[in-house]
């Protein structure tokens, strides 16, 4: 589900794993491999553009415990911590998955289930993240949908404007059945002006 609030009014955000990992890449290290430059690049503009001190309101960041869980790759005495550090520019909430996040991720599943031919679109979200050379794809799409249950807690209460996600494989795709705020680092949802400068949309 796209988006119709421009950059510069989104207020509540949510991160996706995915995306913290691209803002803590380098570029140039991806020279041979275009479409992840591409999201890395797209990451840093749009905290960039977060981070203009003339913004009205001052961006409100959200993290799942999911996410702390799956950062394993900053080697840091406290996550938490480096977390708050890295997105100086706006408030950081970290949003723990508990009971009525569970209840909420199988509420969803169970309606799922009801659609006519629901199986087609999750065994394509698992053929995707399976192709994508994962070693536990069932265990990672299982973390999308934890972390999707926490924003769709946000969503029901209006204090979600959009949810950031490199992941077009399962991330985006989970997040459309759910009818969630979901962008993904990429041109189509990130066009660009003629001097290369983020559009507002």
């Amino acid at each position: 589900m796209g988006n119709s609030k421009k950059i510069s009014e989104w207020i509540h955000i949510l991160l996706d794993t995915s995306f913290i990992i691209d803002y803590l890449s380098s570029p140039e290290k991806f020279d041979d491999n275009p479409k992840k430059k591409e999201s890395i690049t797209l990451a840093n503009d749009i905290m960039s553009e977060l981070s203009l001190v003339n913004r009205v309101h001052k961006p409100q960041f959200y993290i799942t415990s999911i996410t702390i869980g799956e950062l394993i790759k900053l080697e840091t005495a406290s996550i938490s911590r480096k977390i708050v550090e890295i997105f100086y520019s706006g408030d950081v909430t970290f949003l723990p998955y508990g009971k009525s996040e569970a209840e909420e991720m199988n509420e969803f599943i169970q309606k799922y289930r009801k659609l006519k031919e629901p199986w087609k679109s999750l065994q394509a979200i698992e053929k995707a993240k399976k192709e994508s050379e994962c070693m536990n794809y069932r265990g990672w799409i299982n973390d999308d949908m934890k972390i999707l249950s926490c924003a769709k807690k946000l969503h029901d209460k209006k204090m979600l404007d959009v949810i950031l996600t490199s992941d077009e494989k399962t991330f985006l795709p989970i997040a459309e059945i759910w009818k969630l705020p979901c962008r993904c680092l990429n041109s189509t949802y990130f066009p660009r002006d003629m001097y290369g400068e983020l559009k507002e949309q």
